[in-house]
């Protein structure tokens, strides 16, 4: 166990130094390219703290860039990249990667060291790799519902700029610029696409792809459809938005029903882990059993299976789609 921790603890001094070299003598090629046209001077007024810890975190990111360059993780950084534009993070594949690399180094060393077993150890570091993920999704979904909420009346406003003889871009420039939240910054993000060159089409289709939205989905298809075969869109997007107004409000009703099972989900799931922080204050060395011996290894796996399979099945009986 001891060989393992200072192997851990090498590859993240590694990771440290890597980026501190990256940021104090490795400027980029465009900073080069500014500097030799430009003299910048930095004015800042944070004091020597902050700039050291500003600049440790960008070592840090830095790092993480280089290591996301590792052919390994090609696959999964084009995944993550998409759920941190879904969940509107500014964060890149690679910086993210390094972050779940973080977690589950953090994760293993300090069960390790808690359990005084290796095995332990390496289960809760893999637990830790999915913390952040767990937080992007997390993120992700709040938003998503925050755009469902707002679509019905952004649908309303454009079309009564329509009405008023605005065009379709205009009738979005005006939704974006009166709402706030989600759907202005998609709204924004649209219209930035055209401005840049992009289709219509290929604006909208990018649109959906980046709000995984059932409701807006509907929206874009129906203005495609317009633009193609005619018609007022208008009058097409009033029924829509009655459509989905009523749809938010049977879901409000089924989620007022559904409470008290969703209440009892979250009670299972917390009573466990809090009964075992409890019995770790009081008697940490009767609780320590359970992670030292293989019996209670394998006792935590089965009441973590068992517990997740519960949430879900509890899950799937109070989710009711409209």
């Amino acid at each position: 166990m001891l060989y393992l921790i200072i192997s851990l603890s090498f590859v993240t001094a590694i990771i440290l130094v890597y980026g501190t070299i990256r940021l104090f003598f490795i400027k980029s090629k465009l900073v080069d390219r500014v500097e030799k046209y430009v003299n910048i001077q930095q004015i800042s007024d944070d004091n020597d703290e902050d700039k050291f810890l500003k600049r440790i975190m960008k070592g840090i990111l830095l790092s993480g860039r280089g290591m996301g360059n590792l052919g390994i993780f090609n696959g999964y950084k084009k995944y993550v990249q998409s759920q941190l534009i879904k969940a509107h993070i500014p964060l890149k594949g690679e910086e993210f990667i390094t972050i779940c690399i973080m977690s589950t180094a953090a994760c293993a060393v300090a069960f390790m060291l808690i359990a005084q077993s290796i095995i332990t150890g390496l289960l809760f570091g893999v637990i830790g790799w999915f913390i952040p993920m767990l937080f992007v999704q997390s993120k992700k979904k709040k938003r998503i519902k925050q755009l469902n909420d707002q679509l019905g009346d952004a649908i309303t406003l454009v079309s009564n700029s329509l009405k008023a003889g605005y065009s379709f871009f205009q009738a979005v420039d005006t939704a974006s610029g009166e709402m706030s939240g989600s759907i202005a910054e998609e709204f924004m993000q649209l219209k930035k696409e055209v401005n840049l060159g992009l289709s219509t089409e290929q604006a909208l289709e990018n649109l959906v792809k980046r709000v995984e939205s059932d409701d807006l989905e509907l929206v874009v298809t129906a203005i495609m459809i317009q633009r193609q075969v005619g018609g007022n869109l208008a009058e097409i997007l009033d029924n829509i938005s009655e459509t989905i107004q009523e749809r938010v409000r049977i879901k409000g009703e089924v989620r007022t029903l559904t409470a008290q099972g969703r209440m009892s989900g979250i009670i299972i799931g917390i009573i466990p882990p809090a009964m075992g922080a409890v019995l770790a204050v009081i008697n940490p060395e009767h609780i320590g059993v359970l992670f030292t011996r293989k019996l209670g290894l394998l006792m935590i796996v089965c009441s973590v299976i068992m517990e997740l399979m519960g949430i879900y099945f509890i899950n799937k009986i109070v989710k009711i789609e409209v």
